[in-house]
């Protein structure tokens, strides 16, 4: 499988013990941050790595207008 893809801008929401939430600023840098999720998830998974019930990718609107990912 290929390499992790880098996240663009973004600040880190919140760690975890199996994934982490990083909030972006706008709608188009979530999805590219969503798209880097599921591509470096599949990495991880190959590799035995377990998120939980979460879904690396999925994207949450905040109230101020930020988005955030969850991060594998």
């Amino acid at each position: 499988m290929s390499d992790y893809k880098p996240y663009p801008e973004h600040t880190i929401d919140s760690v975890g013990c199996k994934v982490s939430w990083y909030r972006f600023k706008t709608r188009e840098l979530a999805e590219q941050g969503a798209k880097a999720a599921r591509h470096n998830a599949e990495i991880m998974w190959s590799q035995g790595y377990d998120f939980g019930y979460l879904n690396p990718g999925d994207i949450t609107e905040n109230k101020d207008g930020t988005f955030t990912v969850v991060i594998p």
